[in-house]
């Protein structure tokens, strides 16, 4: 719904010009990248912001489940999800989160090149960038609901989610040349970001309903 709701403001829009002022320029890139450090933080330690509450729901947890099963890479320490954390400088890494730290750093480079970069972006290829950037997404939501079997491919997967986001970005503001709606657009990868949130919770509780373990870890957090 909310990619429709962008391709008929892109459809609909009246602006005679498909360029933004520097400055503005400036405003959307600023932001964009301001999200992906806070982006970074949460791939480093997911729920900061609730920390005082869920380090109380976890010291409840870990007393009732104390001995049964630990967590290593944001994941239980069980066969189930071996395929889902990867060995990196002597540390386990959520498999998706460090795809997703890793495209945030990219993506970072990316937006500064795009302030930086005198480029003419015609609306037609504005518009080719912005279904390149959907078709990742899909591609995206389609790994964590069909998820593959290698921890790699789902940390590269993983790592095209801040790309896309970018590139829908700056395909709407190509095509619009309207500082407003690259703020909503940004607000929209938001929306976006939380269904890929969901839909590896949805995977994680189902792996973990279908587990023949006891502990079932992620079906308590829901």
């Amino acid at each position: 719904m909310a990619a429709v709701l962008i391709l008929f403001l892109i459809e609909t829009t009246s602006s005679p010009s498909s360029s933004l002022l520097f400055s503005e320029k400036i405003g959307i890139t600023s932001i964009f990248i301001l999200c992906c450090i806070l982006g970074i933080s949460f791939t480093i330690r997911p729920n900061w912001l609730q920390y005082p509450i869920t380090k109380l729901k976890d010291e409840e947890k870990n007393t009732h489940l104390q001995g049964e099963r630990s967590f290593r890479g944001h994941h239980p320490d069980c066969p189930t999800f071996q395929n889902h954390t990867i060995q990196w400088k002597e540390k386990t890494w959520c498999a998706g989160c460090l795809g997703l730290l890793l495209g945030l750093c990219v993506t970072i480079a990316l937006m500064i090149m795009y302030l930086w970069t005198e480029f003419q972006q015609t609306k037609t290829m504005s518009f080719l960038l912005l279904l390149l950037g959907l078709f990742i997404l899909i591609v995206v939501y389609g790994e964590i609901i069909y998820r593959s079997h290698h921890p790699m491919v789902h940390t590269v997967i993983n790592s095209l989610l801040p790309l896309s986001f970018s590139i829908v970005t700056m395909a709407v503001v190509g095509c619009t040349g309207e500082f407003v709606y690259g703020l909503f657009t940004i607000l929209i990868c938001f929306l976006w970001l939380d269904t890929r949130i969901r839909l590896s919770k949805w995977r994680h509780n189902l792996l973990c309903i279908q587990c023949s373990e006891s502990c079932k870890r992620f079906t308590d957090y829901t």
